[in-house]
């Protein structure tokens, strides 16, 4: 019986040694990982970005080389900058929403993934723009989507705009109008909509789950901005989101 049982406790033990080794191994693997696509990211940024003097203005004007881009990935579609560049990636669109959610911007196995597009999309002129990264721990991606749920986070003006870049290097900035944490929904990353009416609904209903009120007008007229990301650990069903609308430029800013 002492045997047995000790047969018993070995197994148990080995199991145990086993599943540990492997939680590991995904551990490792994950900061792996994680470490490539910021590097790799970091370099891109010093490649694509350059900052220009404008002639005219003097003022000085960023510029993506979106040919260096492209020849990399040629799904790539635009670039985002955004909490104090915190957020400052390419962003990709491809035909499924799966794909990139595991893949680099290099198109390499990756589980911290790339910034993308919602496949229904097709370009940044859609009524509404949805942008799905994740919520990285090191902040990212869209790792930093959550200081705008700190105290004071638009007490900053910048903050209040969302940078993106599309590929024809036009330069178009968002204002946000709409944050939120809501169960993971289809709703909030609708693409197209019946009329104007079915349009005016979604604003309404954007502007009502924002956990602040903001004083920017948004109507059927505008082009909005959805950033997506998940909100907490891995296989969480929960979601932060973030609305922003299409503007002219950032009042008071250069």
């Amino acid at each position: 019986m002492k045997i047995r049982k000790l047969k018993v406790k070995n197994i148990i033990l080995f199991m145990l040694i086993i599943i540990f080794i492997f939680s590991m191994s995904k551990i490792i693997i994950f900061y792996v990982d994680l470490n490539k696509n910021n590097k790799n990211t970091n370099e891109l940024i010093d490649k694509v970005i350059n900052i220009e003097i404008e002639e005219t203005t003097k003022k000085e004007v960023t510029k993506i080389d979106f040919d260096m881009l492209l020849s990399i990935n040629k799904d790539t579609i635009g670039w985002i900058q955004f909490n104090d560049n915190k957020i400052n990636n390419p962003i990709v669109h491809t035909k499924d929403n799966s794909y990139y959610l595991k893949h680099s911007f290099e198109k390499e196995y990756n589980q911290a993934g790339t910034i993308f597009m919602d496949y229904r999309n097709t370009s940044f002129d859609d009524k509404n723009v949805v942008l799905f990264g994740h919520a990285m721990l090191d902040d990212t991606m869209f790792g930093s989507i959550k200081d705008i749920f700190k105290k004071d986070f638009f007490n900053k003006k910048e903050n209040n705009y969302i940078k993106i870049y599309n590929n024809k290097n036009e330069l178009l900035t968002y204002q946000i109008f709409s944050y939120y944490v809501i169960e993971k929904e289809e709703y909030y990353i609708t693409t197209s909509f019946n009329d104007d009416s079915d349009f005016n609904t979604f604003i309404d209903t954007l502007i009502k789950r924002s956990y602040k009120k903001f004083d920017v007008d948004v109507s059927t007229n505008d082009n909005i901005l959805t950033l997506s990301t998940c909100s907490g650990t891995g296989g969480t069903s929960k979601r932060k989101v973030v609305h922003a609308k299409r503007v002219s430029s950032i009042e008071g800013v250069s």
